[in-house]
């Protein structure tokens, strides 16, 4: 009788029935795993394990099925049969491990990939590619989600949030993102992964906060981003009036939760308890949401908001410092520094006097002495001193950088502190614009245009000053292209900044140039206006006295920029003059020296 075919063998000996029928059930044991192992928070790597086993076993069926279906008619086979039925089956077996490895291959890439063999062992197949570069002690405080209450209760959510963040930025050690960055979030439909993968951090908070009257209901939970696994949650019932102990619980709770991780922590009272009065707090936290807005009208409503909590509890020194805060966004840009400067300086300074400890303070008393006061002893001890009360305070690091970068011209050490803050607050545009101003002063091109082009990628919108990549174009003298920026590429222009008006002098649109230069100077005529800028323009089209003159104002008004015109590009035209040279020497010395009083002409 002549040997069947192979196919026919495999039939006879029912693999395909076996085949099939192991498909089908590893499939659904598959499936069942994908969906019912992460809603049980099953470890891991019994996932990967349970779909491995799947796998290899496919091979191993066909073989058993080959070996154990035998015909009736081969029980009594010749030996050459039986050798024939050992290469089939041999055969049958590579076939068989072929075929389970292109089915691993098209389930790593096409199937479920977050619980198989690829996303099951999410702990280390994820946790490597994010956590190589990830601290994982770190955390993000989300915006805490307000339920009912209508749109007007949102700077609740917000103010616990950020008095959240703000303790939990006091643990040494524990990287906290800034909440520029956090707060990018709010409401945000993304996963805890999606979110850690933005920010680059590896722990989430986040909740719901619900109000009735003077009751709080708050839900918190602790998330891992690498495995988005709950690492804790917790439900909340308390009153308005015991919201700082109840902020000081939820952050110690957070601790104990990171506590393998991080060790031993010291997690003494991490909440400031600001005030005892429910109606000043209410009040610090709805002007504390207001003076993170850029617009005139918001600052002053923060302002109003925290004199308003300053009359209830004069010792309130959260809200003092929420005062300098929203003082210091105003000047420079819609106030004469010298009008504000006493009310400015002296809430930064009370703040600190009945909290040494509040780092926000610190900071902003720091930045009032370097940029209004040329105080730079004061400045680097304040600065340094923020530092270290709130090792993740972003903005200290940042402005200590601009310290270090136009007070001791340290550009490297200036850049580390700089790197710092934009790893502590990586959505925050302000960070990379200043880097790349201290990148063109080590004169590295490519580095500072790289920090440009992150602003922009960042926030396409952030147009403080000027566009960031026109200013480095402009820089490195590449005046068309920072022309270009504006008129080609749609770079949104600052009505205040002299930017493009100096590029356009430079590349003889003196016309375009000068049009700005009079609109800026009608403007000084009924507010105020940066003297900085109009001298740049001057210095552009070739005019020094008149430069030299609006500069000498600047000083007078007390410009936040006058500390860095040493190493500004737009005053280079200027370098060399024995009248600038003196003005920086001056600026460089610290400390206030009226200059002369120019004659009444002398001023345009």
């Amino acid at each position: 009788m002549s040997n069947p075919g192979f196919f026919q063998e495999l039939r006879r000996h029912h693999v395909f029935r076996v085949a099939a029928t192991y498909a089908v059930v590893g499939w659904l044991v598959i499936q069942v795993v994908a969906v019912v192992f992460p809603l049980l928070q099953f470890p891991s790597w019994l996932a990967r394990t349970i779909v491995v086993l799947v796998l290899v076993g496919f091979p191993i069926a066909l073989v058993l099925a080959w070996a154990f279906q035998t015909p009736r008619d081969e029980v009594h086979a010749s030996a050459s049969v039986r050798r024939r039925s050992l290469r089939i089956g041999f055969t049958l077996g590579a076939v068989g491990v072929l075929v389970a490895v292109l089915g691993g291959v098209v389930w790593w890439y096409f199937g479920p990939i977050e619980h198989t063999l690829r996303g099951a062992d999410a702990d280390t197949v994820q946790a490597s590619a994010i956590g190589a570069s990830i601290n994982p002690e770190s955390i993000a405080v989300l915006p805490l989600s307000v339920l009912g209450g209508g749109t007007g209760e949102g700077y609740l959510g917000q103010g616990i949030s950020e008095e959240l963040l703000n303790a939990l930025s006091r643990i040494p050690g524990l990287e906290v993102i800034g909440r520029t960055s956090s707060f990018r979030f709010k409401d945000s439909k993304l996963g805890a992964r999606a979110i850690g993968r933005e920010l680059g951090v590896r722990n989430l908070l986040s909740g719901v906060v619900q109000r009735s009257g003077d009751a709080l209901r708050i839900d918190v939970e602790l998330d891992d981003t690498a495995t988005g696994a709950t690492l804790w949650s917790q439900q909340y019932d308390q009153k308005m009036e015991n919201l700082f102990a109840l902020e000081d619980t939820i952050s110690n709770a957070v601790v104990t939760a990171l506590k393998p991780r991080l060790g031993g922590i010291d997690s003494a009272k991490l909440v400031f308890k600001g005030t005892s009065n429910p109606q000043a707090h209410d009040l610090y936290m709805q002007g504390s949401r207001l003076a993170w807005h850029t617009d005139e009208a918001s600052l002053d409503q923060a302002l109003a908001l925290f004199n308003q909590a300053i009359a209830v509890d004069p010792n309130y020194a959260a809200a003092w410092a929420g005062m300098a805060r929203a003082y210091i966004n105003l000047a420079d840009v819609y106030r004469a520094p010298l009008d504000v400067l006493p009310a400015m300086r002296g809430a930064a300074g009370k703040a600190v006097t009945l909290n040494p400890d509040l780092a926000e303070g610190h900071m902003l008393l720091g930045y009032i002495a370097m940029a209004y006061d040329l105080d730079y002893p004061k400045a680097k001890h304040e600065l340094d001193l923020a530092v270290k009360l709130r090792p993740s305070l972003a903005g200290a690091h940042a402005l200590l950088g601009l310290y270090l970068a136009r007070v001791e011209k340290n550009q490297a050490q200036a850049r580390l502190q700089l790197q710092l803050a934009e790893r502590l607050d990586p959505l925050n545009p302000w960070f990379p614009r200043w880097e790349a101003y201290v990148a063109i002063a080590q004169h590295d091109e490519a580095g500072a245009m790289k920090l440009a082009q992150r602003v922009d990628k960042i926030d396409p919108d952030f147009a403080y000053n000027g566009d960031a990549v026109a200013m480095v174009d402009g820089a490195f003298g590449h005046w068309q292209a920072c022309v270009d920026r504006y008129t080609q590429q749609h770079a949104k222009p600052s009505r205040s900044s002299p930017q493009l008006a100096v590029c356009q002098a430079h590349v003889g649109e003196a016309g375009q140039a000068r049009a700005t230069l009079e609109r800026l100077l009608a403007d000084a005529q009924h507010g105020y206006v940066d003297r900085t800028y109009t001298a740049a323009i001057y210095a552009a089209l070739g005019d020094k006295d008149d430069a030299i003159a609006q500069l000498e104002q600047a000083y007078r008004d007390r410009s936040a920029h006058m500390d860095s015109v040493w190493v500004n590009p737009w005053y280079r035209p200027l370098h060399g003059d024995p009248r600038f040279e003196a003005l920086v020497a001056r600026i460089a010395a610290g400390g206030h020296v009226e200059p002369p009083a120019l004659p009444s002409d002398g001023l345009k």
